[in-house]
């Protein structure tokens, strides 16, 4: 070791203070021997309760692990298959099924309730039906509402018939029937037939009448269950098509702009009743019968903005158009569509109209907002 080895020693050995004694053990325990007898004599009795409690409660922690003190609560599998009805050949005869008792018209305990739209005469277009939708979620209010109808027909102001009048129906026209299937976890599948010229709600053997806020209800929690189970990030609309035919922007056309969005909604005055996530904007200039794609643009920030100005462009009380009728509508030069997708996934086309008159989707003016935001999105259309 050299002499600076030496010096180092030194120092780091100044710099370090002595260790503290070591503590006295013995009387350590000499303290705890004298408090343990001190608490023996009046600990007695509670080691009595002590050891009963364990006795009981020892065999449910042995059993529920650290982290796992309990089974977790599932949902029982509904029993049964659903199959939606094809047409009304196999609803009961509703005259003949009983009104009036105080029997609920479906059992509680459902755990699943499909609605099924079963076509009725000529019946829609095929992008217009709908398939079944199933509702895992809020099914104990359904039942609840189901079994809160009036127990006998009503008539349009909601009060009963008059006596010895036993059942009333209008022949509005109706391309379709709501049937509600409610499958359970311990008996098979119940059916419950609508029927809105007659505005009551069979069974196979009994029926109650009507109230249709059990329908709006099953839309109202069907959709927030689409909202709550669609990721954000899948929702999408689709691309600017190249091309448009004129022929669907004639007033008179039947193939108007497609709304699925519609489809689960349960304010017929509101059209967009769910936040937007995405919208693409198209602008078109009419070349004989086809209209050509010469502007577009998608965007997803700031989207659900456009909701508010939209239901107010073709809200209940939004301004007629001025484009005429048929067949003296004009056909258009210029127009836009707008594709909107909401949380749900599902999307609405709105149409609008540019030249020679300004309208959105055949009915409604164009709003000073919708202009605005047409032009923030396509840039200035023109103007007269």
């Amino acid at each position: 070791m050299t002499r600076d080895d030496e010096d180092i020693r030194g120092l780091l050995a100044g710099a370090v203070p002595p260790l503290a004694a070591p503590p006295d053990r013995v009387a350590e325990v000499g303290i705890r021997v004298r408090r343990h007898r001190r608490r023996v004599a009046g600990g007695a009795a509670a080691a009595v309760a002590l050891t009963v409690g364990l006795g009981i409660g020892l065999p449910a922690l042995v059993a529920a692990p650290d982290g796992d003190r309990g089974t977790p609560v599932t949902t029982p599998s509904p029993q049964g298959q659903v199959s939606c009805p094809t047409g009304l050949g196999a609803r009961p005869d509703l005259a003949s099924v009983r009104y009036g008792d105080d029997e609920p018209l479906v059992p509680a305990g459902a755990v699943e309730v499909t609605s099924c739209q079963v076509p009725v005469g000529g019946g829609l277009r095929p992008a217009d039906r709908i398939g079944p939708r199933v509702l895992t979620t809020g099914v104990d209010e359904i039942v609840r509402l189901l079994n809160a109808q009036p127990p006998t027909q009503q008539d349009g102001r909601g009060r009963p018939l008059p006596a010895g009048e036993q059942m009333r129906c209008t022949l509005k026209a109706t391309y379709e029937e709501t049937v509600l299937v409610l499958r359970y976890p311990d008996r098979d599948p119940v059916t419950v037939w609508t029927d809105e010229n007659c505005r009551v709600a069979v069974t196979a053997t009994h029926g109650r009448g009507a109230d249709f806020g059990v329908l709006s209800a099953f839309l109202d929690r069907y959709r927030a269950q689409l909202v709550a189970t669609t990721d954000p990030a899948t929702v999408t609309t689709p691309a600017c098509a190249a091309t448009f035919p004129v022929q669907r922007m004639r007033k008179g056309s039947e193939d108007g702009p497609l709304d699925r969005i519609d489809f689960n909604n349960s304010d017929p005055y509101l059209a967009l009743p769910t936040p937007l996530i995405e919208v693409t904007a198209c602008r078109y200039k009419v070349r004989g019968e086809t209209g050509e794609l010469v502007g577009q643009q998608r965007r997803r920030a700031g989207a659900d903005q456009l909701r508010a100005v939209l239901n107010q462009a073709v809200g209940r009380s939004a301004e007629r158009s001025n484009c005429g009728d048929w067949p003296d509508y004009e056909e258009p030069t210029l127009f836009d569509t707008l594709t909107v997708a909401d949380a749900t996934g599902a999307t609405a086309e709105f149409w609008i109209r540019h030249e020679p008159c300004r309208s959105v989707n055949f009915l409604h003016a164009l709003t000073p907002q919708l202009r605005e935001v047409m032009t923030d999105l396509l840039g200035q259309p023109p103007s007269r």
